[in-house]
């Protein structure tokens, strides 16, 4: 935690604690400025919320909303994914709840229990190639960052050949480093390559998938062309880009605590609890995407008026102590789970269950396959990624035996 108060309006991207762990300023505010003004790269203003039960009320307030495909809504950096519209994303209820029904029945927790044997398939491939490769290698290039794509394609039937076409975009989308006319650049290109993935499915008779599923929703008029297309590059950018950051802070985690390594691969049923404390631990993103105050609200005597931007960062939620008992320590026997991860209200993350399927059948099958696997530097020489939204290492050199 900051020895003195920070200048406000914090500064964001924030600098990182130990290992990937939250930013000291997060701690800093909930104790002291639990809703905190924060200065975002594209110049936006927005008020950062720290407390769990806080984060928790305010996604599910009708009172603040995700609509933010609107010209001159605030931004991260640019024109990212909050700027495309018809995306289940950026909607509210009640068309998010109408095209959100038509997508859960392939979210579900039996519907990720299904997908189990194909997700080992595509991990088993990506272990083949590591393994052929080289040793030490790049646990980043080798296994966290082709395994999503493979996912992600494997779930909506989409040609491994038409993803890596686009691939560039999906993690430029998400950057600090590039500038406005980038990330709007990278987002049109997402789109571009969404309507060629949806478009070529479009004579595909086979509908039982969630782009098929929202084709035959479009051709029953229950959902615009606007919103199939929109909440296909949803779909497509969340299902490719969500899962890098936990395949490598997990891996890392882990060797890291070498003790609870050991108590999950001797006692493979902790495996699913290895999961949940990794996502508590080290959440996707740091801030959050900005929601719009639909009227004037008062939150712990700051008055956030209508059209304010407000983000709710979930790294604050998982290490609220006043809901995670020592939140510094990982623990993978910990009772309580990591939902706060996935947020909360009608925007609870649609792939919460896929997500622990797919993380909890790859961090069993590295540890498996290479049970000698350890990093190949020191901690202190493992450089963190500042110029992504999402939190993980820039390398992740590793070795085995």
């Amino acid at each position: 935690m900051p020895a003195t108060p920070p200048p406000l309006p914090l500064r964001y991207p924030f600098a990182l604690g130990p290992m990937g762990t939250p930013p000291p300023v997060i701690h800093w505010a909930r104790a002291h400025r639990p809703v905190c003004p924060v200065l975002l790269p594209s110049g936006a203003r927005a008020w950062m919320l720290t407390r769990g039960d806080d984060i928790r009320s305010v996604l599910a307030d009708r009172r603040f909303s995700r609509r933010l495909a609107f010209a001159g809504a605030p931004r991260v950096v640019g024109e990212d994914v909050t700027a495309v519209p018809g995306s289940l994303f950026n909607l509210d209820p009640p068309d998010h709840t109408r095209l959100r029904r038509i997508l859960a029945p392939y979210y579900t927790r039996s519907a990720a229990a299904g997908c189990r044997p194909a997700i080992r398939g595509l991990v088993d491939e990506v272990l083949d190639a590591m393994v052929r490769g080289p040793n030490p290698c790049d646990l980043m290039e080798a296994f966290a960052t082709p395994l999503p794509p493979r996912l992600a394609c494997a779930l909506l039937r989409v040609p491994r050949s038409l993803w890596e076409q686009a691939s560039a975009g999906f993690a430029a989308q998400m950057s600090f480093a590039d500038d406005r006319a980038d990330v709007a650049a990278a987002t049109a290109a997402v789109s571009d390559f969404t309507r060629r993935a949806v478009d070529l499915r479009r004579d595909d008779p086979s509908r039982d998938d969630p782009l098929g599923a929202l084709l035959s929703a479009r051709e029953a008029g229950v959902i615009t062309e606007e919103e199939l297309y929109g909440t296909a590059s949803y779909l497509l950018v969340t299902g490719g880009e969500s899962l890098v950051s936990p395949l490598a802070t997990g891996p890392l985690t882990l060797l890291l605590h070498p003790d609870q390594l050991l108590r999950c691969v001797s006692e493979p049923s902790l495996w699913p609890g290895a999961v949940e404390e990794v996502l508590r631990y080290h959440h996707n993103g740091v801030l959050g995407l900005p929601r719009i105050a639909l009227e004037d609200v008062e939150l712990h005597g700051t008055l956030i008026r209508e059209g304010d931007a407000v983000c709710a960062t979930m790294l604050g939620a998982t290490w609220d102590p006043a809901h995670y008992r020592n939140p510094a320590r990982f623990n993978v026997r910990r009772r309580q789970n990591a939902d706060p991860t996935f947020g909360a209200g009608p925007h609870y993350c649609l792939g919460a269950a896929q997500a622990r399927t797919a993380l909890t059948v790859a961090y069993r099958a590295l540890f498996e396959r290479l049970p000698g696997l350890e990093l190949a530097v020191s901690r202190r020489e493992i450089a963190w990624d500042t110029t992504s939204m999402f939190l993980r290492p820039a390398a992740l050199p590793v070795v085995w035996r």
